[in-house]
């Protein structure tokens, strides 16, 4: 080709890219997943808002977002992303495909974060629990399949409560440094220490030792008496 015409194909290209950003987000409607659906879908792909925020049918709040592209960096894009559940990140993505987010702000209702999730995504023990998962700056590395491959930083879960026996079992805490954690309680009614791997890409293991400090806060369970759990999924 040409200089002419590779100077005419990038302005094209360009051109392309640039009308593209700037459609109204409205356009991308018909595009979203069959179990995300937005109310209305307001400004643009470049810069918009998702109005009434249905994930399979459950109402999740509103979400919106701004797409910054940084200078001398044509192949990535960084993304300020508020959901009104209670998130706040930022999304840095990359051409080959990797992404990294930086949940700047957490304070989610664990049955809006099982809500979001895929159907195919096994929680292990959050499925079994309510209460509410808070973090700041906890930062979650996904590959270029948009596999979970990094987490670090801290995640607490806050006024845990055990669903199917109603009852209420403390705060913990998980400290990630890359593809391991730490998992320790933050002095509620149970003892809780642990740790937890990624195992590979989206899948990961965890081993916990839960020891009661009361009697009746577990039915069949003596106070003291420690228990093991193994437990593996898929993210």
């Amino acid at each position: 080709m040409s200089r002419r015409g590779l100077v005419l194909a990038l302005i094209g290209s360009g051109a392309v890219v640039g009308l593209l950003i700037w459609l109204p987000a409205r356009f991308f409607g018909a595009l979203l997943p069959a179990d995300l659906r937005c109310t209305e879908l307001s400004g643009s792909l470049w810069a918009g808002q998702c109005h009434g925020l249905s994930i399979r049918g459950s109402r999740s709040g509103d979400l919106r977002w701004q797409i910054h592209r940084p200078q001398w960096q044509p192949f990535k894009a960084n993304i300020s992303v508020v959901w009104t559940v209670g998130v706040e990140a930022k999304v840095s993505a990359e051409l080959h495909g990797r992404v990294t987010l930086q949940l700047t702000r957490v304070q989610l209702p664990l049955q809006s974060l099982r809500d979001a999730m895929p159907a195919d995504v096994t929680l292990g023990p959050i499925a079994a629990v309510a209460g509410r998962l808070e973090s700041r700056g906890l930062e979650i590395g996904l590959d270029e399949r948009g596999r979970l491959a990094s987490l670090r930083g801290t995640a607490e879960l806050r006024n845990t409560r055990l669903l199917r026996y109603n009852a209420e079992i403390g705060d913990f805490a998980a400290e990630f440094s890359g593809v391991t954690g730490r998992i320790k309680d933050l002095g509620g009614p149970l003892m809780l220490a642990g740790e937890a791997r990624l195992t590979e890409p989206g899948a990961y293991a965890a081993m916990l030792r839960v020891t009661p400090k009361a009697a009746g806060l577990l039915p069949a369970l003596p106070p003291n008496a420690p228990i093991e759990i193994s437990i593996d999924g898929r993210l």
